[in-house]
């Protein structure tokens, strides 16, 4: 989904029959918060998918931000580390909104190859070794 508009037409024709409204990359970047604003304001609850991963601070900068929104909950990535998820869970925590903050591990698209080109190899529970 790439507008506002659109968007606003699809929850339109949805209406109550769903529970949450799931905003991405993509339409956040395009419309910015002002269509997190409208949904929450039309008594709909909003999903912030931007997986932030960057230092700890920056990330529970945007997470606050993304509180003053008054979003539902909203994804981490999980490979920044304890100390930027633990940020993150306190910045949510500290917010009048106290947004759920789910921590994505691993991005549905990545393959076997991506995470052995990055250095991340499948282990055998109580093996030492990758396997393939």
């Amino acid at each position: 989904m790439a507008s506002a508009a659109e968007a606003q037409r699809l929850v339109a024709s949805i209406g109550n029959n769903a529970a949450i409204y799931k905003i991405g990359k993509q339409l956040f970047t395009a419309e910015g918060p002002g269509l997190v604003r409208d949904l929450v304001s039309s008594g709909r609850k909003v999903f912030l998918d931007l997986k932030y991963h960057d230092i700890p601070n920056t990330v529970a900068s945007a997470v606050r931000a993304a509180a003053d929104l008054n979003v539902h909950m909203l994804t981490v990535h999980a490979s920044g580390g304890s100390k930027m998820l633990r940020a993150a869970a306190e910045a949510a925590s500290a917010s009048a909104a106290k947004p759920l903050v789910l921590a994505v591990t691993v991005l549905t698209s990545i393959a076997d190859e991506d995470l052995a080109e990055i250095g991340i190899g499948r282990q055998r529970a109580g093996a030492g070794s990758p396997i393939g």
